[in-house]
């Protein structure tokens, strides 16, 4: 048989003609694929290649880290992000341009432009190394919303992972400057980028009920060192707390105090952006860097009915539901909702297991009043028995849950210098009196001041 595929090869040029095209035509295309595959096999041998998406921090760490590079100063083809940094912090001039009002002013944060190489291919030198980084960029459509998302490919020519973690480390001191204050994060479609920083606040100045922030803190604290006792016993690793109370009196002020005690960020997710869907809410929690409180202000005010509608957000209730403790929420966060109206929420939002504890902040007692005087006007040069008998006279006018510390505050801030008129010529303005009037002008402003 195998003679007359021979002879028949022999005899038929058609026939023999057509499997030499075939094996000319497999080898050349077997040819063509070698350098290809060669190039991918060296690659892989002979560099070590990291992919960060826009979503993780360490995003930002390179952008910074890229900018700072000397090849930064001679691109001409440059990409622009605005960061913030706090007043004071250690960081590198060659990025950093303040205001020429920021030191005079003692502002708590300063505006920092990040001039760094555009999306492309960029060729530099780290440690003796050739690094090649590929920063891609791509359009996203989300509803009648448009953005995009982006990608740093860093490859490391000759390098071993740990040059790769020495770049990555140097970048993250480069973008995270030493600071006692809080970092102020808010979403961008699936990624957190920060915003603000806050200045650690003296917990001396947030007057709560006796206990109220100690208690917290001793919760929080319990919670951050017990993981290992809620793996061991299989309970999910998460907190939640409920701040509740009329408005103005220090909801996020509490939040912000306790992050700064603890020396972690805060990330400030807004639900009623409408273009935020089900699926980014849940990429944005997954997102959620780590040492991070997640806090939702106002919850009352995005699910009005027990259905949100397309008017009021994207974001349905069972799709928030999901994104805090569903299956693929992730192990160590802690959540905080704040609300004016507790009895408006849904009891699948706040029932035990995802509010874990509700922590109350009415309107101010007489104490509270003479607490913060005291705080407000401590070293003004006046004796101390005098001060604490202004101090008596300021709280027995005082209307016990009837004001918020908001409006106290704003009365002591107009005798900021003047403790004598601020004893005895009280006037606490429009406050709100009674929780049933309703919110008082702008509360997200008075509960940051509170």
């Amino acid at each position: 048989m195998t003679q007359a595929l021979l002879d028949a090869l022999n005899h038929n040029q058609f026939l023999s003609g057509g499997l030499s095209l075939m094996v000319v035509g497999a080898a050349v295309a077997l040819l063509r694929k070698v350098p290809g595959q060669l190039w991918e096999f060296l690659q892989r041998r002979l560099t070590i290649t990291v992919e960060v998406p826009d979503r993780d921090p360490a995003f930002r760490w390179l952008q910074v880290w890229l900018a700072l590079q000397p090849y930064a100063s001679r691109a001409r083809d440059l990409s622009l992000s605005t960061t913030w940094v706090p007043a004071g912090a250690e960081s590198d001039s060659a990025v950093v341009f303040d205001p020429d009002d920021s030191a005079a002013t003692g502002a708590s944060s300063r505006v920092r432009f990040l001039l760094s190489p555009a999306p492309g291919v960029h060729l530099m030198f780290y440690r003796g190394r050739i690094v090649v980084l590929h920063r891609s960029r791509r359009d996203l459509q989300n509803g009648n919303s448009r953005t995009f998302q982006e990608n740093l490919s860093l490859r490391v020519l000759g390098g071993s992972r740990a040059l790769v973690e020495q770049l990555l480390e140097e970048a993250r001191r480069l973008a995270c400057p030493k600071s006692p204050g809080v970092s102020v994060l808010t979403s961008r479609y699936e990624s957190w980028e920060t915003t603000s920083w806050q200045p650690r606040r003296p917990l001396e100045s947030l007057v709560l009920a006796d206990g109220t922030l100690e208690d917290l803190l001793a919760d929080l604290k319990s919670f951050y060192e017990s993981r290992e006792w809620y793996v061991r016993r299989g309970i999910p690793h998460r907190r939640g707390y409920l701040l509740h109370g009329p408005p103005g009196n220090g909801k996020t002020t509490l939040v912000l105090a306790a992050a700064g005690e603890l020396n972690l960020s805060v990330a400030v997710l807004s639900l009623s952006n409408r273009v935020l869907s089900d699926d980014a809410l849940r990429g944005l929690v997954d997102a959620l860097p780590p040492a991070t409180l997640l806090l939702i202000e106002d919850v009352d005010c995005v699910f009005k009915t027990e259905r949100a509608t397309s008017d009021q957000t994207g974001v349905t209730l069972s799709g928030l539901l999901n994104a805090l403790d569903g299956v693929s929420s992730r192990e160590g966060r802690v959540l905080f909702l704040t609300t004016n109206h507790p009895e408006r929420l849904d009891p699948a939002l706040v029932r035990p297991g995802r509010v874990d504890r509700r922590v109350e902040l009415p309107n101010a007692t007489p104490d509270q009043g003479r607490r913060l005087y005291l705080w407000f006007y401590q070293g003004c040069g006046i004796a101390a028995e005098e001060l604490e008998s202004l101090a008596r006279l300021f709280a027995g006018q005082v209307p016990p849950g009837k004001v918020c510390m908001a409006a106290i505050q704003e009365h002591l801030l107009r005798h900021r210098g003047a403790p004598e008129a601020a004893a005895h010529e009280v006037d606490f303005g429009d406050s709100p009196r009674d929780p049933s009037r309703g919110e008082a002008p702008s509360p997200m402003m008075a509960a940051r001041d509170a």
